[in-house]
């Protein structure tokens, strides 16, 4: 599958090349976004630096990070920080704070706002990876919106708010879901066996839930 991707024109000439180079990208729009540096459909990223992200976190220049990132939650369906370097970077990056204290900012601004932080490396794989997820969420099999209260407030868990967005799992089974198994890693440990031990998980949702975040959609 291949996306459409909107691209703030105030980032570099070279994210937008990127974004072009991209084989699944159909077509690339240079606009002036609200919030947020790139956008596929209603899915939102904005892309840093990680010294752009410590500064912003540490209100030292800049946009103040906390504030982007709930304007990004409030404009879009779906938000991520991605950033152009990796964990190994924090080492070698010359700052007052230290990287336990950046890596625990990373964890707060995720579990809080619901807006992961994730790094990429290096900027092919920023790009790379902000269609991958666009594609996902385009991908699901469900082309009708989902109603309102179906999925679990952005004050809960980002997890349980993950298995609330699965076709046919409400707030309900979503907190059932979250309680047995606490992180994704959990569920997909799981057979389909024995989600269908679980009250109000038949067979047929079973599937669904099992296939939620495989690659495939299919069994591994």
């Amino acid at each position: 599958m291949r996306v459409a991707v909107t691209v703030d024109d105030r980032e570099p000439a070279g994210l937008v090349a990127a974004v072009r180079d991209h084989p699944d990208v159909t077509e690339v729009v240079v606009e002036r976004l609200a919030t947020g540096d790139l956008a596929i459909d209603s899915i939102g990223f904005e892309r840093k630096t990680l010294r752009d992200y410590v500064n912003g976190v540490m209100g030292r220049s800049g946009p103040d990070l906390a504030d982007q990132v709930e304007r990004m939650a409030d404009a879009y369906d779906h938000s991520y920080v991605l950033l152009e370097d990796d964990f190994a970077g924090l080492d070698s990056l010359r700052t007052a704070v230290s990287p336990e204290s950046i890596r625990g900012s990373m964890a707060s601004i995720t579990a809080r706002h619901g807006v992961p932080i994730i790094p990429c490396t290096d900027r092919r794989h920023l790009v790379d990876f902000a269609i991958r997820l666009g594609r996902k969420h385009a991908e699901d099999p469900s082309t009708r919106r989902i109603p309102v209260g179906s999925v679990p407030s952005r004050r809960e868990p980002t997890t349980k708010r993950m298995y609330g967005c699965i076709q046919g799992i409400g707030p309900e089974l979503a907190a059932t879901l979250y309680e047995r198994y606490p992180t994704v890693e959990a569920l997909l440990a799981a057979d389909r066996e024995e989600l269908t031990r679980i009250e109000g998980i038949g067979e047929a949702r079973a599937d669904v839930i099992y296939a939620a975040f495989r690659d495939d959609g299919t069994s591994a």
